[in-house]
């Protein structure tokens, strides 16, 4: 296995630290507007009538689950200040990536849920994104052993 060394700049850290918990409230809003307490029924206008399919915000709430693993893992991976294995953190922000999509195209299956958590789920697809442009990749270097 080829071994990378990198080190992030302190900036390049806080900045990454604020995307990801940044991404952590947006996904902790939505965890809590989807369990439909008093609160977030009022909050987004959700009626008795709406007709929700548990499954699909099972689906949703796998969703947000899965990116906030992804991020704890994101965090401790930048928290070193030196990365050793470009290719962990290459999976780690491609998984980000991945989940951000399968997010959106969940959300897209529910016009309703769509239209009112349309904002969050694109904030937080443009907060990965800049995480993606902080870690600069292409600037690792091989180490020969």
């Amino acid at each position: 296995m080829e071994k990378f060394n990198a080190k992030l700049s302190s900036d390049s850290i806080g900045k990454i630290n604020s995307l990801v918990e940044k991404i952590n409230w947006t996904c902790n809003a939505l965890l809590s507007a989807l369990e439909l307490n008093s609160m977030s029924v009022g909050v987004y206008g959700i009626s008795v009538t709406e007709k929700l399919d548990s499954e699909f915000v099972d689906r949703v709430v796998l969703n947000i689950m899965n990116l906030k693993n992804h991020l704890k893992d994101l965090k401790r991976e930048v928290n070193v200040k030196v990365i050793k294995n470009a290719h962990d953190l290459k999976n780690i922000v491609s998984s980000l990536t991945q989940v951000v999509d399968n997010l959106t195209a969940v959300m897209n299956e529910n016009g309703f849920f769509r239209k009112t958590f349309q904002m969050p789920i694109d904030e937080i697809k443009m907060m990965v994104e800049n995480v993606m442009s902080e870690i600069e990749i292409g600037k690792f270097q091989k180490i020969r052993n």
